[in-house]
């Protein structure tokens, strides 16, 4: 006999129940809505009838009717159950411990995560020294609580005793990554010792990882440690504080963005409240991404040190590329926003506010670094492909006055040599003979969201078997296994660029892109090999002969 769940479900359509509470227009095969959840102007909120589901694009709520209703109503599953029955008609069976249970196994890894910051919590507030060593780096009481701080002790297994009382598996906590295993023993310890522990966060505020941080510094202990990557983390998706900064992204119209959660917490301690952190990771267009359904503005605040400038570089082309409008901050040699933060906090609000355009900031430095002989090259290699990626033209023009008044040239002649700069690798994007598909597309999630949507079809493609051809089926099978967390995202942003019918006329062109990114990668690979000044000459040799083959395959494709 079906559970009280199955019964509403086969009664219930997810599209009738949410057109109940709020407005929804036909969006292709799915629904679409502004989310109930959280303020937007353009709808970033999708229905499948087909799946039964919803994800909304913006915050990241998803689920099913039941989810729909708790959320919307403030409710219980139990009292989700029973509002979803009374307008099913169905007559409620004793409520049953199967119908409270999610086959999902996230639930049983939110709540050992849980039971690790508490851990980590109870640890901090009876270590005076580490509350001090907090104290000494500016950082409140308050923000101690707000942000969930912790300490983990230098035990090999404090943390992997206490879960184990509390009644979780050794393979749940692999699972998450808090312990490690020795190998070929079935001895088990922490990953995390003797370090101050930073939760990372998801939008529901759910504890999905931890950063930590040495308290013993040398040369064999990483000064930063983070979690690997689970079903729950995805540090290519993932920012810091961004639970907390979303709404304030939103209602200021821009993001700040620094490096570490240090940068992170102090910032808000200065009122910055819309300061995200990309934690251990380069940025990526998946983070810029998230921050741009928010905002299409953002300042980039990193380091101060030769490092902190490469990276800010590389972030100011990923956001230059997605049409963003990047400003950046201009820090004292040797000082970050933490430090500035905790000097004066008005110091780094001034900071902020005699922010740059990032292409300004480029050419300011280009004029200030070079003599004039070397001039031309400097803005022909720093400044230029930066006003190349500037997707208003309006805003190209203005720049290339500027250039053309720092450097006593034509205007004509800077317009000539931008024709000419190359974009930076990091945003080179693939040309196309057809317009089935945009051109700036995140291909891979689109492949693994049509694979996911066929495990709902009758209908299956060869996509899957083709991908494999071109990276190898272990890596495929990486790469779904990875993405398996987000797949109800994935499979709604796919569909919002190919629809089910469209998928055989232009499956053909998807595998051609990737297979062409692909072996753009392989050959950024090959010249670095060929680059090395350690290369042998068979070494060399075999690169070259592999790097002419991709070149060949490439044209081939192209034509």
């Amino acid at each position: 006999m079906s559970s009280n769940t199955e019964q509403i479900k086969e009664k219930l359509d997810i599209v009738d129940v949410i057109s109940s509470y709020i407005k929804v227009e036909k969006a292709g095969i799915n629904f679409k809505a502004r989310c109930p959840f959280h303020n937007e102007k353009t709808p970033s909120f999708l229905i499948s009838p087909v799946r039964q589901t919803f994800y909304c694009f913006g915050c990241g709520e998803k689920g099913d009717i039941f989810s729909f209703v708790e959320k919307f109503e403030g409710l219980d599953f139990k009292g989700a159950l029973e509002t979803l029955a009374n307008k099913a008609g169905i007559e409620l069976k004793n409520f049953k411990k199967e119908d409270n249970e999610r086959p999902d196994e996230k639930d049983k890894m939110f709540a050992i995560m849980e039971a690790a910051t508490k851990f980590f919590e109870n640890q901090l507030e009876n270590s005076k020294p580490n509350l001090n060593y907090l104290e000494k780096r500016g950082v409140l009481t308050n923000s101690v609580s707000k942000w969930r701080l912790g300490f983990a002790r230098d035990e090999w297994r404090g943390l992997c005793d206490e879960l184990t009382k509390q009644g979780f598996s050794k393979d749940e906590m692999l699972k998450v990554g808090l312990i490690k295993k020795v190998d070929g023993e079935e001895k088990y310890y922490d990953t995390f010792r003797n370090r101050i522990m930073f939760p990372i966060f998801d939008v529901a505020d759910r504890v999905i990882a931890f950063s930590g941080r040495a308290l013993k510094e040398d040369d064999k202990t990483p000064k930063y440690l983070n979690s690997p990557e689970t079903k729950l983390f995805y540090k290519s998706e993932v920012l810091y504080g961004f639970n907390v900064a979303k709404n304030y992204i939103r209602k200021l119209d821009y993001t700040v963005l620094v490096e570490g959660q240090m940068d992170l917490i102090m910032s808000h301690q200065a009122g910055i409240t819309n300061t995200v952190a990309s934690s251990g990771t380069a940025l990526t267009s998946l983070h810029l991404k998230k921050i741009q359904k928010l905002s299409n503005r953002v300042i980039i605040a990193y380091d101060s040190d030769s490092a902190g400038e490469k990276a800010s570089r590389r972030a100011a082309e990923l956001a230059l590329s997605s049409g963003m409008e990047v400003k950046i901050v201009t820090l004292p040699k040797g000082e970050d926003p933490a430090s500035i933060a905790k000097e004066d906090p008005e110091k780094w609000k001034t900071a902020l506010k005699e922010s740059k355009h990032f292409t300004e900031h480029a050419l300011d430095k280009a004029v200030a670094e070079n003599k004039s002989k070397n001039l031309a090259k400097a803005i022909m290699t720093e400044v230029l492909p930066l006003v190349h990626l500037i997707s208003s033209e309006m805003e190209k023009t203005q720049f290339v006055k500027k250039i053309a008044l720092k450097t006593k040239v034509r205007e004509d002649d800077v317009w000539n040599d931008i024709k000419k700069v190359p974009l930076p690798n990091t945003t080179e994007t693939i040309k196309q003979t057809t317009d089935s598909l945009p051109e700036k597309i995140n291909l891979e999630r689109i492949i693994v969201g049509l694979i996911f949507a066929e495990e709902h079809s009758k209908e299956k493609s060869a996509l899957r078997e083709e991908w494999q051809k071109i990276i190898g089926e272990q890596e495929v099978n990486s790469k779904l296994a990875n993405f398996e967390g987000n797949k109800e995202a994935l499979i709604f942003e796919a569909e919002m660029h190919i629809a089910p019918g469209d998928i055989r006329k232009i499956e053909d062109e998807i595998l051609r892109r990737i297979e062409l990114e692909y072996l753009k990668i392989e050959l950024q690979k090959l010249a670095t090999i060929l680059d090395s000044q350690e290369i042998s000459e068979e070494e060399e040799k075999d690169a070259k002969l592999d790097f002419k083959k991709i070149e060949k395959r490439i044209n081939e494709i192209n034509n």
